[in-house]
């Protein structure tokens, strides 16, 4: 009888190892049960699907089978509940430091029906620096939701304006005197002081202090600007000190910016900076940059600039927009292009509607009140673009209706539309039929033209050859008879 050839020893690490008490085995697994083999046990015209489906024992299986199916699902929405509410309760911590207001879950801005949403920006120091509650940015964003325009409103810090409750006083005290009362109002009460000055209903506010900007710059990667001149305020303060001067200087050209470059660049208003008319003017050139890169792909799919634009946000920011606002007022936002935007700096240059009070540094409104101010500002998406172009026009009488010329001054002036008017005077002749719109300015400044053509009812032709502006204007309107007769067919010869 020969011997048993002995087996050669495996090398394998797991040949050694014990048999497992269970081996998983498809075909015998008590518990599964192929869809065919379903789908025959359902079948009506299965003769043994009524005998199979009484039988016991597989009713018994069909219950364990259909207990384990209910517990994996309880197991996955406890697990998606559990996720969700994670992400829920992470987004309501933030939604609660940021908004006074998180979960409005409205479908429309207010404001929006109508055809205007205005939101208040205030921009106020950091804790702890001097004169932290002054609220040295006063911005009004206003969108144009039926037309996706969006016009930027900054009102110099050093405006008199009426504080209600408190007098005339400059524009940046109604948030500080807000904020001294109990509980502190800093905010509702520059609301209110807004809206009596500029006589809009002011919808929504946002309130940033200098961290909040530079923190933002620096989450999305920096901003790119185009500075317009050298800039140079040797009385910048410094970082760490602001009771001390480091100065701040920056060239001129495209420029990249961090976050405390574009914080200098944005407050700075000494030396050749431009007092607030500058500031203003730059800090919505930093606002504009930086919405243009907070809203662009290599920002919205980069988890890490999100993640530090909303750690900025939770904790420099207050706003009384609920997250759905918020998303609805990026996704209008999203709509407007830059040439459908609108800058507006109240100022003490020519039609900047603000002089000079001769004993302070008040800012006043060159007309004794704000009303001229308010019909600009109720139609700023008709005048803005006619405003921003700052144009200067010479209206002459060219026919033998007395005051004709006078007469569209003051339909110019009382309708708030922003052309300075140099002089009226009569042409040289008295017989033009047609009215005339000569445009000096060689094109630059269409959007006022495209308004004289409009209601004159005339195109606009260069000057003659050679012709010079004597009196420095951009545009000449002669009134010729056919104005006159336009006059008397609308019963407004007296206007």
């Amino acid at each position: 009888m020969s011997k048993a050839k002995k087996q050669p020893k495996s090398s394998h690490p797991k040949a050694h190892e014990p048999k497992p008490d269970f081996v998983y085995d498809p075909e015998n697994d008590e518990f599964q049960q192929s869809e065919d083999s379903l789908a025959q046990e359902l079948d009506p015209m299965n003769s043994n699907a009524s005998n199979t489906l009484l039988d016991p024992k597989l009713l018994q299986k069909k219950a364990k089978r259909k207990k384990r199916i209910k517990r994996i699902i309880i197991f996955t929405l406890l697990f998606l509940l559990l996720l969700g509410g994670g992400i829920f309760t992470y987004l309501a911590f933030i939604a609660g430091k940021i908004s006074t207001n998180p979960f409005n879950f409205s479908s429309k801005l207010r404001g929006e029906d109508e055809g205007r949403v205005n939101i208040l920006l205030l921009g106020v120091g950091d804790p702890g620096h001097e004169g932290e509650t002054l609220a040295d940015t006063n911005m009004i964003v206003s969108l144009d939701t039926k037309n996706n325009k969006v016009a930027l409103i900054s009102i110099p810090r050093d405006t008199r304006v009426y504080v209600p409750g408190e007098g005339y006083l400059k524009i940046n005290n109604a948030h500080a005197l807000g904020e001294a009362e109990d509980p502190p109002r800093g905010i509702e009460l520059a609301q209110e002081t807004i809206e009596e000055t500029l006589g809009i209903p002011i919808h929504y506010y946002l309130r940033a202090n200098f961290s909040g900007l530079k923190q933002a710059v620096d989450a999305v990667g920096g901003i790119d600007i185009n500075v317009k001149e050298a800039l140079n305020d040797p009385e910048y303060p410094c970082e760490k000190n602001e009771g001390r001067s480091c100065g701040f200087k920056i060239s001129a050209g495209q420029t990249h910016m961090d976050g405390s470059t574009a914080l200098k660049y944005a407050r700075c208003r000494k030396g050749n900076c431009g007092d607030d008319f500058g500031r203003a003017i730059r800090q919505q050139e930093v606002l504009a940059a930086l919405r243009q890169k907070a809203t662009s792909n290599e920002t919205l799919f980069n988890a890490k600039k999100i993640s530090g634009l909303v750690g900025a946000a939770a904790d420099n920011i207050k706003t009384n927009m609920s997250l759905t606002e918020l998303q609805r007022a990026y996704e209008i936002s999203k709509k407007i292009t830059p040439e459908n935007t609108i800058n507006a700096v109240l100022s003490t240059q020519a039609n900047g509607f603000l002089k000079q009070d001769p004993s302070s540094s008040d800012l006043l409104p060159a007309s004794g009140n704000f009303d001229e101010i308010k019909k600009f500002i109720k139609e700023i998406f008709i005048y803005g673009p006619i405003w921003v172009e700052g144009p200067a026009i010479v209206i002459q009488n060219g026919t033998s209706s007395v005051g004709l010329a006078g007469k569209l001054e003051i339909k110019l002036t009382n309708a708030g539309i922003p052309i300075r008017i140099i002089t009226v005077q009569n042409a040289s002749s008295n017989d033009y039929t047609a009215s005339q719109i000569i445009d000096y300015s060689n094109g630059k400044k269409p959007n006022t033209v495209k308004y004289l053509e409009d209601l004159l009812g005339v195109k606009a032709t260069p000057p003659p050859e050679n012709a010079k502006p004597l009196l420095g204007q951009d545009i000449t309107v002669i009134l010729g008879a056919d104005y006159a007769e336009k006059l008397t067919q609308s019963g407004t010869e007296q206007e």
